[in-house]
């Protein structure tokens, strides 16, 4: 009866062993921390990595049974790392960045010009980003890991590490039982915006000064296949970090130094030939929607409310500006190009919004000119004879603000 007893309690104590315990003695009594610990020291260790500021990739990659070269920087900043990849997928260019606070793609598959990355592709983008494998600095992110014992894959024994990142998604990683170096990944992937779950090679690793680096990734998913071949690492080059930034939309790089805050000279007239009247104010231009649109609000001499918007149209590749104030509440659309003097002009002439006053129909025509970082000149001028002469009722000369408020 004792011995009944006796044993029956060592059964449920053994059964009450934490996993862990478990795992640790399916992986030779190590735990987890040491065999994370065995890992980052196969790589070159914490300190190595750490010196590394910035990196150069280049190789080939190949999808849809198509090669290309490849190019990959990262770079410190902060906290953060700095991504850049220019490749292709197939046939199409891909680019993916991050800049510190937007991950972005110009992914040809879907249409010109760069987007925020959403879905799920984002998170795959985020793991794709970063300096070093997640055991590095797991703690520090709060991702949670699991040791969970030996793996057979594709006939080789290795030890999985069972990972829980800090948003909740979860990959298992299978290192090298003699090496500790990684062999596989399981972790979700994105197929075109969908979820799936993709299964990650590394192989070939090479010594790169201090640290080292797998130089052959091959993913699969479904019948995708991906392969990236390393041929070059050059560390700690020197990156600007406007490589990084994302590119405003198609249309709107040109632009980019109109968005701020200026101090605005203005000199206007209601007629031709009457003196001009001088006056000063102040205009905050905001760049809204990924730098789609600019938004300028202000307030003119008399008073007037007036907010202005100016973007561009990919699809009829024109530029248009649209403005209302609060005296007529009429919005005006004005649409146009640069002319062959670096000049953005817009004209009402046929977009239907001309100003019917006194018996006479105006057209305006805007234009933009002398644009530098340090501000630019518009330009309003009108028209009562179609567009056949026209005079300058405006010009606003912007500086930019020092203190930008």
């Amino acid at each position: 009866m004792i011995e009944r007893k006796t044993t029956l309690v060592l059964t449920l104590l053994l059964a009450a062993l934490p996993a862990a315990a478990t795992t640790e003695r399916q992986a030779g009594g190590m735990t987890a921390e040491e065999v994370i610990e065995k890992h980052v020291a196969a790589r070159g260790g914490r300190e190595a990595w750490a010196k590394i500021r910035s990196l150069k990739i280049t190789g080939d990659f190949t999808a849809f049974s198509k090669v290309s070269p490849f190019t990959l920087h990262r770079k410190r900043a902060g906290d953060a790392v700095l991504y850049h990849l220019d490749h292709k997928l197939g046939d199409k260019l891909v680019v993916v960045g991050y800049d510190g606070e937007t991950y972005w793609w110009d992914n040809r598959w879907f249409q010109e010009g760069a987007q925020a990355i959403k879905g799920a592709d984002l998170a795959v983008v985020e793991r794709d980003a970063e300096m070093t494998t997640p055991f590095f600095d797991y703690r520090e992110k709060g991702h949670k890991v699991k040791l969970a014992g030996a793996v057979t894959i594709d006939g080789l024994e290795t030890l999985a590490l069972e990972l829980e990142r800090a948003d909740g998604s979860r990959e298992t990683w299978y290192l090298d039982p003699e090496t500790y170096l990684e062999v596989a990944r399981d972790s979700p992937a994105s197929d075109f915006g969908r979820p799936a779950e993709q299964r990650t090679y590394y192989d070939d690793f090479r010594r790169v000064g201090e640290v080292v680096m797998p130089f052959f990734v091959e993913s699969q998913w479904y019948t995708r296949d991906r392969v990236m071949a390393i041929a070059e690492v050059e560390i700690n080059p020197e990156i600007d970090d406007e490589l990084f930034r994302m590119p405003l939309p198609i249309g709107m790089g040109p632009l980019r130094a109109l968005a701020g805050t200026f101090e605005v000279a203005v000199a206007s007239r209601q007629q031709p030939g009457a003196p001009l009247e001088e006056s000063q104010r102040r205009s905050t231009i905001v760049s809204l929607l990924g730098g789609g649109l600019l938004e300028e609000r202000y307030a003119t001499a008399d008073g007037n409310q007036v907010v202005r918007t100016l973007s561009y149209d990919r699809y009829r590749k024109r530029y248009q500006l649209t403005q209302i104030n609060d005296a007529t509440t009429l919005l005006d659309v004005q649409r146009g190009d640069f002319d062959d003097q670096g000049r953005l002009v817009l004209t009402n002439l046929d977009t239907g919004t001309p100003l019917e006053m006194f018996g006479l129909t105006i057209h305006e025509r805007c234009s933009i000119q002398d644009v530098t970082e340090q501000g630019f000149t518009l330009i309003r001028e009108l028209s009562i004879d179609g567009g056949e002469s026209w005079f300058e009722a405006e010009k606003s000369v912007y500086a930019r603000s020092d203190d930008g408020g």
